[in-house]
């Protein structure tokens, strides 16, 4: 397999990045044939979490506006495929987050099937409120592209930009179309991965052809049931339970982590739910490492004793090598690419069993 990845041209000065294409056409990414992943109202709004359900879960106001794991995909045989965003200032609050993460784009393009790394949008570097890019190719064939938004900033609006003349159409659908949601952390939400297309839930997304939701919510995920009772409502194919990490203590995870599986299973009866514990490289105490793990553990054993079949346990700490754990991550805690990836191909592989069955 041969992959053109034809080159990004950036500049490092707003004046620099400019779309200079005499043919240039853009488009509103909201409107048809692209079509949006990974939000609950594509349309009409970027944010992961309507508002109505803030005012249950006030903790991720602000992390319900990241953009993480919002994808646009669309096919075309223009010779480049260009970008024009709007966003929140960049803030770059913390120190382990890429700019690239926080503010800048990737694109993939599908070859022989499979979704490939072509490049990234990269912002300037000074903080600006929106910037252009483009991605340019070495012929005009027919691609499937995928467009990764921001981990960790609030998108306003994003134009792609093409050829004049090129064909634009639907992207090719996904095998299984219903969303894998995961709900999580700030490790599911992927603030240290260096790229948006680097986060485990994207890379699951690729590896199995699905469509993915990502509910991370940086140090706020704490297993409020207004969000439980939202993404009951919302199609999937599974779902991935992964907050344990921001629970303020072993009692409360012990009183809302199995509460939160029951509301979901309830209004999803057959859709395979799986538990996965905090994968840290860094040992806490016991209280934090061993009790929370249990705690989860004793869920996923009440439940399969109460005739659940399709719910499964992840022992996070399996994710990294003995010896080498904080090689996985970029502060003993949050997970690299290395880290992501380990932990998308644990993932991955039971969902690959248990999806679509």
């Amino acid at each position: 397999m041969e992959i053109d990845v034809g080159n990004i041209w950036v500049g490092y000065s707003k004046e620099g990045l400019k779309i200079k294409e005499t043919d240039a056409k853009f488009y509103n990414v909201k409107e048809d044939p692209f079509k949006i992943y990974g939000l609950y109202d594509p349309k009409n709004s970027y944010h992961r979490i309507p508002d109505d359900v803030l005012k249950n879960a006030p903790g991720i106001t602000g992390h319900h506006a990241c953009t993480t794991g919002v994808r646009v995909r669309f096919c075309t045989d223009s010779k480049y495929v260009g970008i024009r965003s709007k966003y929140k200032k960049t803030v770059l609050a913390n120190p382990h987050v890429t700019r690239l993460a926080e503010t800048g784009f990737d694109i993939y393009v599908e070859e022989d099937g499979k979704d490939v790394y072509a490049g990234s949008y990269y912002p300037p570097k000074d903080g600006f409120d929106g910037y252009e890019g483009i991605k340019t190719f070495s012929d005009n064939k027919m691609r499937c592209v995928t467009i990764y938004f921001p981990i960790g900033n609030e998108v306003y609006d994003l134009e792609v930009a093409l050829q004049e003349t090129a064909t634009v159409a639907a992207p090719n659908p996904y095998k299984y179309e219903k969303p894998v949601l995961f709900y999580g952390s700030s490790i599911t939400h992927g603030f240290a991965s260096s790229r948006p297309g680097m986060t485990y839930s994207a890379q699951v997304g690729r590896m199995l052809k699905t469509d993915i939701m990502n509910f991370g919510f940086s140090g706020n995920a704490k297993g409020e049931p207004a969000l439980a009772e939202f993404f009951a409502t919302l199609p999937m194919s599974a779902f991935v339970l992964d907050y344990d990490h921001n629970a303020p203590s072993v009692e409360h995870l012990i009183n809302t982590h199995y509460a939160f599986y029951e509301i979901i299973r309830k209004a999803n009866p057959l859709v395979p739910i799986i538990f996965v514990t905090k994968p840290d490289a860094a040992k806490h105490t016991a209280e934090f490492d061993l009790a929370r793990k249990d705690v989860i553990m004793k869920n996923y054993l009440t439940a399969r004793e109460n005739g659940d079949k399709n719910v499964y346990f992840i022992d996070g700490n399996a994710f990294f090598i003995e010896g080498d754990r904080m090689d996985y991550t970029v502060d003993g805690c949050h997970p690299n690419d290395l880290g992501e990836r380990k932990m998308a191909g644990y993932i991955g592989s039971v969902l690959a069993e248990v999806i679509g069955k």
